[in-house]
């Protein structure tokens, strides 16, 4: 029997001038399995809610305090009084004690503890948390200050999730409490059940070896593995000799990442005396990074079952400051909005926390990549933790393993950076003292415990020759926009890397949002809770900055607007950097691109592409354009060349570069320029084009025009059968520099029926969204789209409710 303990009760146990709490009383929780301090108190009305408004600040008293919780529960009927305690997520410095004797203490969050114990018939379980951020402090005035970028710099001698101290995207919470607590009677119950495989060179055979491990010494009898392959139906059914079985499977069905194949998952159940006591679903595929040299420097991709798939992704960090809060629902979602958004692979990024196997499941079945980080950031990180670390990566390992959608382990996020930046030497571990964490732990219990999985030293590094921002070796995190160097945007090009794990753009999220987390009084523009929910470096100041870098400032400017142009301006940003980094694809120069971020922990002025409510916001739906399995782009410059007569005598050319993506036998281009008042001046089209799949498939290269301006909007087609199947668009940069006030639209919205609403045009229109003034639940299947004359668009909203239709709204630039 398997029991998740309920009905707890929580207290404080030392005092503090701002609690309202009576100390030492207990106070009753809901019926939940998970627990986390602040949640039990907003639960309880014994704080106001952290996310609105500056509730922050005035709930930083409980972090300082010592909390217990208990729970009185019965010993299970039938059941003998010996049982075992599986206990994971304690948060973080904990004593454990039953029936008043201590069966646990624990100083690492990451952490699964399995515990004998004796039971009573009535038993009382007592978890007393000593404040993290105490003993953190404790321990720096011991051991010594280290450099840390965000939170307070003890949390480095804290194994917890590192984003509670605070982020440059979300708030200082650093609480207490522990995930689901069970307890187990069964004498059957199965520790660990793995399914470890090696494919052959023509990947049609994997050879098994199956691991199973009892929580208890002696081996039941009557043991039977059922296979079945992802059809359901029973491929063999085998009696396994302990520890480990043999086993063949032929003619084996692949799994796929998203667009590239099926995700096929065969389900071993492990059976004993006739009940199912724990099932595995594996996928079966071969991983390779692939680093070569080459002639931009060394080469960084991926090949999944030997084909090679330029990565599409975006960072994930903890979708809720307190993940006691959400629901498989939430999850699944999350993984809809990725899906639906068009990408390929999520970042769990080294500042969170590993997460929950939903997660991990719901990747695995929709073929979703995951490039997973160790959980250590932005920190020089004391050897102190060495022993921890250990049993940390070992305990993780071991549940994670299983999960095909894992094509990728990091040491660290920016580790190797914050040690470059302040001039450490990080081939020394006396200077760098996690250097033996991230290059001889983790990869130790990497290729001890798992099926092949790449390892990477951290994110980024390059190698130990070259520092982590070589463009030219390993991953890169861009940062020159926004930090940095301050660059432009319109440079990405320039910013390229051989895989950029990190680039981004600060936006406001919606005002559905804002409204329900921010004050109605404080609902303009630069006020002061809107900056207090901004934590980036620079803040609204740095964003207004890029804002009216590339858009005209209009004289009048409601918060509404305002945040339509942050988010446009973000939309720009993000999808030009894919836009020119997939075209890197062309001789593996870029392998992968992923930006920052998908999502929020916190209603957050961040970079995410979606806000905390689950709204996207418009960058989302422009990379979603950028990264679809058919489409066209292109990218203009100018060269110069040298005249026919004079030989020191140069013209400038301005030229275009087009390419596509999709596999065709006869597909078409057309190309169209418009002046800078929309009118069309020049088409041209290119017929009987052959593209390649998994591709870059040149259309024209420096493809020179004499009447292309730097003020010419150019739009780009592709045809096939006379139908318009991708589309794109190059405007001049930066935008402000088209005189939009003499843009003039004759828009026509109509609406078709089932959600479906055709926008029409006589002019060129740039970011068109659609919108409504009142909160609602609706997702677009696009939005902030570019219109053009003759070439109607259809915007689809899912689930609409017809007697909206007279409540759409819309805006684009210029419109202002």
């Amino acid at each position: 029997m398997v029991v998740e303990l309920i009905n707890w009760q929580f207290r404080q146990i030392s005092n503090h001038a701002e609690s309202q709490l009576i100390p030492n009383q207990w106070y009753d929780t809901k019926n939940f399995t998970s627990h986390q301090i602040h949640t039990d108190l907003l639960e309880a009305n014994i704080i106001p809610d952290p996310f609105i408004d500056d509730n922050e600040i005035y709930v930083q008293w409980i972090s300082e305090l010592n909390w217990q919780y208990r729970c009185i529960f019965d010993a299970p009927g039938n059941s003998s009084s010996n049982a075992n305690l599986i206990l994971e997520g304690i948060d973080t410095f904990a004593n454990i004690k039953l029936n008043n004797k201590t069966i646990l203490t624990t100083d690492n969050y990451f952490h699964k503890h399995v515990i004998p114990i004796i039971m009573n018939d009535n038993n009382e379980l007592v978890i007393t948390f000593n404040s993290s951020l105490r003993i953190g402090q404790e321990l720096e005035q011991e051991h010594g200050k280290l450099p840390v970028w965000n939170g307070d710099s003890s949390r480095v001698y804290v194994r917890k999730p590192q984003f509670q101290y605070g982020w440059d995207w979300g708030p200082n919470l650093n609480t207490c409490g522990f995930e689901s607590i069970k307890l187990i009677t069964d004498k059957d119950y199965v520790k660990d059940f793995f399914i470890r495989y090696n494919l052959n060179q023509e990947l049609d055979i994997a050879e098994l070896s199956i691991e199973i491990e009892y929580l208890f010494d002696k081996s039941p009898e009557n043991i039977e593995i059922e296979i079945k392959d992802d059809t359901g139906i029973v491929v063999d059914r085998i009696v396994p000799t302990i520890p480990v079985t043999n086993y063949n499977i032929t003619n084996v069905k692949l799994w796929y990442p998203i667009n590239q194949g099926k995700q096929s998952l065969y389900q071993f159940s492990l059976i004993i005396n006739g009940i199912c006591k724990t099932t595995q679903k594996v996928g079966f595929r071969k991983i390779d990074l692939v680093q070569v040299n080459d002639k931009y420097g060394k080469s960084f991709y991926f090949k999944i079952n030997n084909i090679p798939i330029q990565i599409w992704g975006t960072n994930w960090i903890p979708a809720h400051s307190f993940q006691s809060q959400l629901t498989k629902l939430d999850y699944q979602q999350w993984i809809n909005l990725i899906i639906h958004g068009g990408y390929n692979l999520i970042r769990i990024w080294g500042g969170g926390q590993y997460e929950k196997d939903i997660l991990y499941s719901l990747c695995d079945e929709a073929g979703i990549l995951i490039w997973q980080d160790f959980m250590f950031a932005c920190g020089i990180y004391p050897e102190t933790t060495i022993e921890s670390v250990t049993q940390e990566a070992e305990d993780q390992l071991i549940r994670l393993r299983q999960h095909c959608s894992i094509i990728i382990y990091a040491g660290n996020n920016e580790d190797y950076q914050i040690a470059e930046s302040i001039n450490l030497d990080t081939n020394n571990s006396t200077q760098f003292p996690a250097k033996y964490i991230y290059e001889y732990i983790i990869p130790d219990k990497i290729n001890k415990l798992c099926n092949f999985t790449p390892y990477h030293y951290g994110s980024p590094y390059s190698d130990t020759s070259h520092k982590s921002s070589d463009p030219t070796i390993g991953d890169l995190h861009q940062w020159n926009v926004w930090h940095g160097t301050h660059e432009p945007y319109q440079n990405w090009p320039e910013l390229s890397g051989r895989f950029v794990s990190e680039f981004g753009m600060l936006s406001i999220p919606s005002l559905q949002t804002l409204t329900k987390y921010i004050n109605e009084s404080q609902l303009s523009i630069n006020s002061t809770l809107l900056n207090f929910h901004t934590k980036a470096a620079g803040g609204i100041e740095n964003l207004d900055n890029y804002l009216w870098d590339n858009f005209l400032k209009p004289e009048s400017l409601d918060i509404s607007h305002y945040i339509y142009l942050t988010q446009l301006l973000q939309s720009e940003a993000m999808s030009l950097a894919y836009r020119y980094w997939i075209r890197n694809w062309e001789n593996y120069k870029t392998g992968g691109i992923i930006m920052w971020q998908l999502n929020d922990c916190w209603p957050s002025i961040s970079w995410s592409a979606i806000d905390f409510l689950k709204i996207p916001k418009l960058a989302y739906y422009g990379v979603k354009r950028e990264i679809q399995q058919v489409g066209i782009a292109c990218r203009r410059y100018q060269i110069k060349q040298q005249t026919y007569k004079q030989q020191n005598v140069f013209e400038v050319k301005n030229c275009l570069d087009i390419w596509g993506f999709g596999e065709f036998l006869d597909i078409g281009v057309k190309i169209e320029f418009y002046t800078e008042y929309g009118d069309l001046y020049f088409s041209k089209s290119i017929k009987n084009l052959v593209f390649l799949n998994n591709q870059v498939n040149m259309v024209a290269e420096k493809l020179c025009f004499d009447n292309i301006n730097d003020n010419t909007i150019i739009y780009l087609k592709l045809i096939e059968n006379d139908k318009i199947i991708a589309r794109s668009s190059d405007w001049p940069q930066p935008l402000k520099k088209l005189p939009w006030n003499k843009l003039s639209t004759n828009l026509t919205i109509e609406y078709l029926g089932q959600g479906d609403f055709q926008i029409s045009t006589t002019k060129p229109v740039k970011g068109l969204e659609l919108y409504f003034d009142y909160t609602h639940n609706y997702l677009f299947d696009d939005n902030g789209i570019d219109l053009f004359p003759d070439d109607p668009q259809i915007i689809h909203i899912n689930n609409f409710d017809e007697l909206d239709v007279e409540k759409i709204r819309y805006r684009h630039l210029g419109s202002i």
